[in-house]
């Protein structure tokens, strides 16, 4: 049983492969017709795109892997079924269940592959394509939006004109509240650095308020202690979907204990929690489309049943999450529901089979 385990599991792995070779070629196509909108852009060449397209390569992989998971189960299984292997082996007393043990592998081996790219490859590699393409782009490696980005730490409301991608700012302004309130000083600098744990800011400008009015003093540098560190400011820089669980759990923290909304980095975690989950679910969705009603048509009406329960997956999941945030759902049940809802299609569909 270990060896045709083995050979149904490498049967699938190779379709898959095959797959998401043909996606990610089709899908890396669209991405640079895209990308040729922006040639020329500052110093942005052709070469620039193609070095983008590469290091954006483990995104494409992660988003296409479940796809590309059912639809290469389908097509694996469905070329033992054309062959009559699948026949020969039931009627040598190899069940269904057996069989759904095999392809318990591959979902396994695939769920691996999923975690590895997502959490350690896909991060470093997002954000090494969007520095290069902001140097060449702007010829700077900073990112800066049209209003800069805003924080807050505790009783202090921070406004960040620019993020470097070293972790440092340019152009900060730190506004500071007592407890009734009310605004009592104002501090700006041209640049903070991280240094042993703390921030310290240089060219500043520093504003006291009180019932006196106003006094206004100038210095060279001055010591900034925050909560804040670069390792959280990775979520600004790079969007919360691209970066790793540890990094997201962090950033989360730190906003609940400063009260303001997490729901949006809550939710890109619990995703990437589901996302290796939503591979193995569409691996085993795949069994029924050999062995239930589908059985006797021909392995083109398969694949396309299995293309369109993948895009039913794929659409129903990001759409459910967006509407999830509208209505305030909880995250993890807004992550989780289709996965679930695809878990038990899978299973109901099995058991029909078994």
């Amino acid at each position: 049983m270990k060896l045709l385990s083995r050979y149904i599991a490498s049967h699938i792995l190779s379709s898959t492969v095959i797959v998401l070779l043909v996606l990610l070629g089709l899908y890396t196509f669209m991405d640079f017709v895209a990308e040729l909108d922006d040639l020329g852009k500052g110093q942005y060449q052709l070469m620039d795109i193609v070095s983008y397209l590469l290091l954006t390569m483990p995104k494409r992989i992660y988003e296409l892997l479940p796809v590309a998971a059912l639809l290469g189960s389908v097509i694996g299984l469905g070329t033992l079924a054309s062959q009559s292997e699948l026949v020969a082996m039931r009627a040598a007393g190899i069940s269904v269940r057996d069989i759904n043990k095999a392809v318990m592998i591959v979902a396994g081996l695939l769920v691996i592959a999923a975690l590895l790219i997502g959490e350690i490859l896909r991060p470093v590699a997002e954000q090494f394509a969007m520095e290069k393409q902001s140097l060449a782009q702007t010829g700077t490696v900073g990112t800066r939006s049209e209003h800069g980005f805003w924080t807050r730490d505790g009783n202090h409301f921070n406004h960040i004109e620019e993020i470097n991608s070293n972790g440092n700012f340019s152009n900060i302004a730190i506004y500071e509240f007592d407890d009734n309130n009310r605004l009592r000083a104002l501090t700006k600098a041209k640049k903070a650095t991280y240094k042993d744990g703390g921030w310290v800011l240089s060219d500043v400008v520093q504003s006291s308020i009180d019932e006196s009015g106003v006094e206004v003093n100038a210095i060279s540098y001055a010591t900034w202690k925050s909560e804040l560190n670069p390792g959280m400011l990775n979520v600004v820089v790079v969007p919360a979907e691209f970066l790793p669980v540890w990094d997201l759990l962090s950033y989360i923290d730190f906003l609940k204990t400063n009260h303001q909304s997490v729901a949006q980095y809550e939710l890109a975690f619990w995703s990437k929690v589901m996302m290796p989950i939503s591979t193995a679910v569409m691996v085993l969705l795949a069994v029924p489309f050999i062995f239930g009603p589908l059985r006797s048509s021909p392995i083109g009406g398969r694949v396309l049943a299995g293309t369109l329960v993948g895009l039913g997956f794929y659409i129903f999941n990001q759409s459910f999450q967006q509407l999830a945030l509208v209505y305030d759902l909880y995250p993890f049940i807004a992550a989780s529901a289709p996965t679930f809802l695809f878990a038990l299609m899978a299973w109901w569909m099995n058991r029909r089979i078994n």
